[in-house]
């Protein structure tokens, strides 16, 4: 897999697809997603931002990010060595001081955050698909900064809400088996 654009454009990432205990299931986001979620977010990059990649898989997502400019990425993956893949491609690609990587399941780590983030990446298998349970932890938790964008991927054939508690869906687009909805915080819970 190769980062899209940016710094570290055209260099390859996750070299161990699909090996090893427990990355049977591995489904790491196609260049065509990528390009298209990047796309949403403008052309001012990433420049200032703080990004949250849940179910980071390979790390393909948040590293793009870094290599368009966030100040920082934080990778949250339960497989232990996804998490040493990841760490690996952030020091390759020279990105590891603006990379942290935590190992345990996104629905617990969740619950814990103490930064805040302005855009977060949510990635789960798609037979798992925990979104009430990690976007209400996102809200409860107060690891949303206002302007936050949260980018949900998941099956064309799932539906997710319109709202989880403060974030209200604003988009959702398809691109064949995979879906993106985009989610913004409001002030205030229907």
């Amino acid at each position: 897999m190769r980062i899209g654009g940016g710094s570290a454009g055209g260099r390859r990432v996750g070299g161990r697809r699909g090996r090893g205990r427990g990355t049977t299931g591995l489904r790491p986001t196609s260049s065509r997603v990528r390009l298209a979620i990047f796309s949403m977010l403008g052309p001012g990059g990433l420049g200032g931002f703080s990004v949250l990649d849940l179910y980071a898989g390979t790390g393909v997502m948040g590293l793009e990010a870094l290599s368009r400019g966030a100040d920082r990425v934080v990778f949250v993956e339960q497989n232990q060595r996804l998490c040493r893949d990841i760490t690996e491609a952030a020091e390759t690609l020279g990105f590891s001081d603006r990379a942290t990587v935590r190992r345990g399941r996104c629905e617990r780590v969740t619950t814990m955050l103490t930064n805040r983030f302005d855009v977060v990446f949510i990635d789960p298998p798609y037979r798992d698909e925990p979104f009430a349970e990690v976007i209400g932890n996102l809200d409860e938790t107060d690891a949303l900064n206002p302007g936050v964008t949260i980018f949900a991927e998941h099956s064309s054939r799932t539906e997710l809400e319109d709202r989880y508690g403060r974030l209200e869906k604003t988009d959702s687009r398809r691109y064949g088996d995979t879906a993106v909805s985009t989610y913004r915080l409001t002030k205030d819970p229907e």
